[in-house]
């Protein structure tokens, strides 16, 4: 775990101006829960996983990409095509699987697959920059949302012995 992380966390918590609210909003992913009704410490674990997603994120994006967007209307934001946009997509998938960034497909891979799926639209899969960079090859596990959930292996049958 990275001590610097948790650290941040802790203080973005303790610091948040609404900590003395009845509802609260997680500074970091944005999600809302109950004062002294909800857990904090969901409500910490989320942003820590976030935070993590987004530190390495930071070491391993393309040139040019936006820092992940961590919370939805961070993402929103990101939503005006080309790569912001994938990567608004891309944050929302990692989001989607609870920021385990060792088990989701990377950005580049990611962006492949998006630029091959029948269900991205033209502005994104006709766009001649993303094109040059990210060549359609379809991504197993994209479903139509452009979520990405890992394939299911097929399961072995047993034979009945008779």
């Amino acid at each position: 775990m990275n001590f610097q992380i948790k650290a941040q966390v802790d203080r973005l918590f303790r610091q948040a101006p609404d900590r003395h609210e009845e509802i609260r909003t997680n500074p970091v992913t944005g999600g809302r829960w109950v004062n002294r009704l909800d857990p904090v410490k969901p409500q910490k674990q989320a942003a820590l996983r976030a935070l993590m997603a987004g530190d390495w994120f930071a070491r391993t994006a393309p040139p040019g990409a936006p820092p992940l967007p961590l919370s939805y209307e961070k993402r929103e934001a990101l939503k005006r095509g080309g790569l912001p946009h994938i990567v608004a997509w891309f944050a929302r998938s990692l989001d989607a699987r609870r920021y385990a960034y060792d088990e989701h497909p990377s950005i580049e891979d990611y962006a492949c697959g998006v630029m091959a799926s029948p269900h991205a639209p033209d502005f994104i899969t006709q766009d001649p920059e993303l094109l040059k960079h990210y060549p359609p090859r379809p991504l197993r596990g994209l479903d139509p949302h452009l979520y990405w959930d890992p394939p299911k292996r097929p399961r072995c049958r047993r034979r009945r012995s008779g």
